[in-house]
C-alpha cells in the first residue's frame, strides 16, 4: 500500500495471515502464518501481539526480523497451559519512518480441561470456543497419549463442540489428553495437555442378542450377538432365564467371540429365554472382579410342537412366538421321511398354527423359521416330528356264543381283534326276527374277549338274535360279527304221561353243531343229563310214567355244542329252562273195614303231587277233627287215640299241591265199616 505525502511515497504492508496457535508441554505457543506480499523489499519485522482476553490489552511479547519466516521459534513462552491466550500480528516496512500495518485477525490457543467423571470410569474433556482462523477445518481432534509418548487420535467432534466423555478401558494409569484444529496450510493448532490418573471402572457396552436358534442337527439352543465395542472387553458370560430367575451357565473369552451353543438346552421340551453379559479385564472391588455390563432384553425360542387329527389325516403345527425382535413373518419348514426341507407354508406374525393334510405312513418333521426381515438374522424353532399312523381297523369280529344264563339273562361272548385300535361295539339285537337295533354301546379297548348281559330280555318265549359292530378308532364301522340267537325251548306234559320237547337250532358258529345234551330236573332234584341227541330234529318226548310219585314238575334246559371251531376254541350255548307239569291224579276211597285183612287204611292214592303241603284230616258228625296228619304215608285205621270209631260215615279234608305249585283242597265223606262196637 502506497501512501503520497508530497515529497515520497511510503510503504505499508500487510499482515500475516495466521493459521495456527499451538501449545507444548511449557505452554508455550507456536504461531504459524502465511508471509504477505512484499514486491519491493520493503519487509523490516513483524510484531506479535498477546492478550489474555480476547478484549485486550494485547502487549507486545516478541518482533521477528527474518522476512521468510512463518513460524515463530523459539515458541513464545505465553502460559498457555493455564488459559486461552490471544495473539494477532503486524508487519513493520524498514523505511524511515517505518510504517506498521493493520492487525491480524486474532487467533486463539485451544485450552483444555480434564476432569475425573461422576461416578468414575470416564474422563470429561472441556475446551474453549477459541477464535479461529478462517481457513481452520470444521472438525476438533480429540487425542490421547498411552503409553507415555505415544499419541493416538481417538475422535473428533465439530467445531461447535466443545465437550467430549471418554469412557476408560485402560484399568488404571495416567492418561494425557489434547485437542487439535488442523488447517489446509499443514499446521494443526493443538491446545494445551491436561490428563490425570485415571482407572476403568465402567464395564463394556451391553451385549445386543442378535438371534436364539435352535441347530436341527443337534438340537440345542444357540445365541449369537453383537460385540461390545469396547477394546477391553474380555470375554462374556451367557444367561439362561429359568423359572426361577437368570442362571449362569457359562462364560466364553474374547471380544469376537459371539456366538454360543448350550450343550444341555433341551428346545424340544419348550421355550428358552437367554441374555448376555460382557466383563472387561479390569477388576474392581472387594473382593476385585471384572467390570461387568448389565443385560439386554431377552430373546426366547420357538417352541414347535404338533397335533395329529388321525381321523381327517391332518397335522396341525403349533409354535410359540420369537421374543426378542419384531416377526415379519414365519415360515413352516416340512420333511418327510428325512428328506429335503422344503417350504410348507408362511404364516402372519400374529399367528401361531397351520394345518397340514398328510398321507398315512410316513415320517413328517417340521421347524418354524422366525423372519426378521431381508438380510437380518433368523431364528429357528426345534425339530418336531409326527408319524402319520392310522390305527389299524379291526379285522375281524366273531361272537362265539350267545347263551342263557337266568330266566331274565341272556349273555354274549365276544372276540375281539387285540391288534386294532377301536373305539366302540355296538351290540345289536333283533326280537323274533324283527328288524336290528341297538341295544348297548361298549367303549372299545377290552379284550380279547368281552362278555356282555342281556337282561332286558323274555328268553322263555323270545327268540332273539344279535350281531356286534365294531368301530374304529374314527368311529366308522370296520366289521360287523356274525349272528348269534338264543335256543328257546318249549316243553309240554300231556296225559299219557309223557313230556314233549321241541326247540330252535343254534345258528351261526364258525363250527358245526355237533349235537345237543338234554338235562332234566325232577321236583327239586338236581339237575342231570337225561340224553345226547343228534343235530337235528330238534325235538325229544320224556316218557316220565315211573315217576307218579314225584310232584310232576319236569324242568329240562339243552346245551348246543360246537365242534370243527378253525380257531380250535369250540363254544357251548345252553337255552332257556322249560318246565313241563304232568296233571295230578288223586283217588279217595269212600269206605273202608276197620281190622280187615284187605281194606282196612284210608288214604288218598295221588300221582304227580307235590306233597310239601300235604294235609288229611277226618270229621265226625259235630264237625270236630278227630284225626289229621300232614305225611303223605300215613293212613287213618280208624281210631282216635287206642280207640276204635264207631262205624258211620265221616268226613274227610285232603289238601295238597300239583308240579306247578297250584293247591287242591279235596272234601267228602268215608264210610267206616265193621267198627267195634262200644
Amino acid at each position: 500500500m502506497a501512501v503520497w505525502t508530497g515529497e515520497a511515497r511510503a510503504v505499508v504492508l500487510d499482515p500475516p495471515t495466521l493459521h495456527c496457535a499451538s501449545v507444548n508441554v511449557a505452554g508455550d505457543v507456536t504461531l504459524t502464518w502465511t508471509i504477505p506480499a512484499d514486491p519491493g523489499g520493503d519487509f523490516g519485522h513483524y510484531e506479535i501481539w498477546q492478550a489474555n482476553n480476547p478484549a485486550g490489552p494485547f502487549n507486545l511479547v516478541t518482533m521477528i526480523f527474518v522476512a521468510g519466516q512463518v513460524t515463530t521459534f523459539p515458541p513464545i513462552a505465553a502460559g498457555a497451559n493455564a488459559g486461552p491466550q490471544y495473539f494477532y500480528m503486524t508487519t513493520v516496512t524498514n523505511g524511515l519512518p517505518p510504517e506498521t500495518s493493520v492487525p491480524s485477525d486474532t487467533v486463539a490457543t485451544l485450552f483444555l480441561q480434564v476432569f475425573q467423571s461422576t461416578p468414575l470410569g470416564s474422563a470429561n474433556l472441556a475446551w474453549n470456543a477459541p477464535a479461529m482462523a478462517a481457513t481452520a477445518a470444521p472438525l476438533f481432534t480429540i487425542w490421547m497419549e498411552y503409553p507415555i509418548g505415544t499419541w493416538t487420535q481417538i475422535a473428533t467432534v465439530d467445531t461447535n463442540t466443545f465437550v467430549y466423555q471418554h469412557v476408560i478401558s485402560i484399568c488404571e494409569d495416567s492418561l494425557t489428553f489434547r485437542i487439535g484444529l488442523a488447517d489446509p496450510l499443514g499446521c494443526v493448532s493443538f491446545s494445551n495437555l491436561d490428563g490425570a490418573i485415571f482407572s476403568d471402572a465402567t464395564p463394556p457396552s451391553v451385549p445386543v442378542l442378535t438371534a436364539v436358534t435352535v441347530d436341527t442337527l443337534s438340537g440345542l439352543s444357540s445365541v449369537s450377538w453383537g460385540p461390545s465395542p469396547e477394546p477391553d472387553t474380555d470375554g462374556y458370560i451367557i444367561v439362561w432365564i429359568g423359572p426361577g430367575g437368570g442362571v449362569i451357565i457359562d462364560t466364553i473369552f474374547g471380544q469376537n467371540n459371539t456366538s454360543y451353543t448350550w450343550p444341555d438346552s433341551y428346545p424340544a421340551g419348550g421355550t428358552e429365554s437367554f441374555v448376555v453379559a460382557a466383563f472387561d479385564t479390569c477388576e474392581t472391588g472387594t473382593p476385585p472382579s471384572p467390570n461387568t455390563s448389565a443385560t439386554g432384553v431377552p430373546h426366547t425360542t420357538m417352541f414347535a410342537y404338533t397335533t395329529y387329527d388321525r381321523c381327517g389325516a391332518q397335522v396341525r403345527i403349533w409354535w410359540t412366538p420369537y421374543v426378542g425382535w419384531p416377526v415379519q413373518n414365519y415360515q413352516v419348514l416340512v420333511q418327510a421321511n428325512g428328506g429335503s426341507w422344503s417350504v410348507l407354508a408362511n404364516a402372519g406374525p400374529d399367528e401361531s398354527s397351520i394345518f397340514h393334510d398328510v398321507q398315512p405312513g410316513i415320517t413328517y418333521c417340521y421347524v418354524v423359521k422366525a423372519v426378521q426381515g431381508p438380510g437380518l438374522p433368523s431364528s429357528l424353532s426345534n425339530k418336531a416330528c409326527r408319524f402319520s399312523d392310522y390305527p389299524p381297523s379291526p379285522q375281524f369280529n366273531y361272537l362265539r356264543t350267545v347263551t342263557v344264563t337266568a330266566p331274565d339273562i341272556i349273555t354274549l361272548v365276544d372276540s375281539v381283534d387285540m391288534s386294532a385300535h377301536v373305539s366302540e361295539y355296538y351290540i345289536l339285537r333283533s326280537d323274533n326276527g324283527g328288524a336290528f337295533n341297538t341295544v348297548a354301546t361298549l367303549t372299545g379297548g377290552g379284550g380279547p374277549v368281552i362278555t356282555w348281559n342281556d337282561t332286558d330280555v323274555d328268553p322263555a318265549s323270545v327268540g332273539y338274535r344279535y350281531q356286534v359292530q365294531v368301530t374304529d378308532s374314527c368311529g366308522q364301522v370296520a366289521v360287523t360279527s356274525n349272528i348269534g340267537a338264543n335256543i328257546v325251548l318249549r316243553a309240554t306234559g300231556d296225559l299219557t304221561g309223557v313230556n314233549r320237547l321241541d326247540w330252535n337250532g343254534y345258528v351261526q358258529w364258525a363250527g358245526a353243531v355237533s349235537g345237543y345234551t338234554l338235562y332234566r330236573s325232577v321236583g327239586d332234584d338236581p339237575t342231570v343229563p337225561l340224553a345226547t341227541l343228534p343235530p337235528d330234529p330238534w325235538v325229544y318226548v320224556d316218557d316220565v310214567q315211573s315217576y307218579t310219585a314225584s310232584s310232576g314238575r319236569f324242568c329240562y334246559y339243552v346245551q348246543a355244542i360246537e365242534a370243527g371251531n378253525t380257531s380250535g376254541i369250540n363254544a357251548t350255548s345252553e337255552s332257556n329252562v322249560a318246565c313241563a307239569v304232568q296233571e295230578e291224579l288223586v283217588y279217595i276211597p269212600n269206605a273202608f273195614i276197620v281190622g280187615s285183612a284187605y281194606n282196612s287204611l284210608f288214604f288218598p292214592v295221588m300221582s304227580y303231587v307235590d306233597f310239601a303241603e300235604y294235609e288229611l284230616s277226618i270229621i265226625n258228625r259235630w264237625g270236630q277233627v278227630i284225626w289229621t296228619t300232614h305225611d303223605p304215608g300215613e293212613a287213618w285205621t280208624g281210631t282216635v287215640g287206642s280207640n276204635t270209631v264207631p262205624v258211620g260215615v265221616y268226613g274227610y279234608y285232603c289238601a295238597f299241591e300239583n308240579g306247578a305249585g297250584k293247591r287242591f283242597e279235596k272234601r267228602g265223606t268215608v264210610t267206616v265199616l265193621t267198627a267195634k262196637e262200644d
